[in-house]
């Protein structure tokens, strides 16, 4: 690698295609993509949803965690992303974080919600010098929200990040929220993606399919309706 740009390869774009939908396929078969309409899983904020992604399964598995640096660095090669080191957000980010940093032989650091009270109060763990560009690395991207803090610890360390890797999108907003802030978002697998090999190999029906495309379009009306009927049985 030079001046910072990850090294070319010759694979091509399709077979970044390829390895997106593998990697999907993994997320299936680990359960780390599960869909249940009918008895939906309740997210952190109390809303009711037919899809649940848990990207923390992949971090047991070594194919997955390996796919996921091949993919991330194919993806990350393709699209002239330049970087000095490679920053994880707290928690689950670490591990994805350190796995490509051991991968791609780079600097790695990691990022806390907040400073952690004591001590030096610093929000950054490890070396940064000022003026890096880094990749923050996520396990899972939604409507972004959670970045912004991640983004502005670094910012305030003299630093910057100009693109994000994660495993996967929830296709949510997430990517417009960074591009706002500067930021390109760069995704292993996102829900599309995911929804499509699943129902190409069988472990979605079409009617699950249906349900979360009608989660996506309304999630706040389809969590009501939801919970009314959990309501009458």
């Amino acid at each position: 690698m030079e001046d910072g740009k990850i090294a070319e390869s010759p694979l091509s774009d399709a077979i970044v295609k390829r390895l997106r939908e593998a990697m999907a396929l993994v997320l299936w078969d680990l359960e780390a993509v599960r869909v249940r309409p009918e008895d939906p899983f309740r997210l952190a904020s109390g809303a009711l949803s037919p899809m649940y992604v848990n990207c923390r399964r992949a971090v047991s598995d070594p194919v997955a965690m390996q796919l996921f640096a091949a993919a991330g660095r194919l993806i990350c090669e393709r699209r002239g992303v330049e970087l000095d080191a490679i920053a994880g957000g707290e928690t689950a980010g670490i591990p994805f974080a350190a796995y490509l940093a051991s991968a791609w032989g780079l600097p790695m650091i990691y990022v806390r919600k907040k400073p952690k009270g004591y001590g030096t109060n610093s929000q950054i763990e490890g070396f940064l010098p000022p003026g890096s560009r880094v990749l923050l690395v996520e396990d899972l991207i939604t409507d972004g929200g959670s970045k912004a803090v991640f983004l502005d610890a670094i910012t305030a360390a003299g630093s910057c990040v100009t693109d994000s890797l994660v495993l996967f999108d929830r296709q949510q907003g997430g990517a417009e929220l960074l591009g706002e802030r500067g930021a390109r978002l760069h995704a292993v697998a996102d829900r599309a993606t995911a929804m499509r090999v699943g129902l190409e190999t069988g472990r979605l029906s079409t009617s699950e399919r249906d349900a979360v495309e009608e989660y996506f379009r309304d999630p706040v009306g389809w969590s009501e309706r939801a919970a009314r009927r959990g309501k009458k049985m």
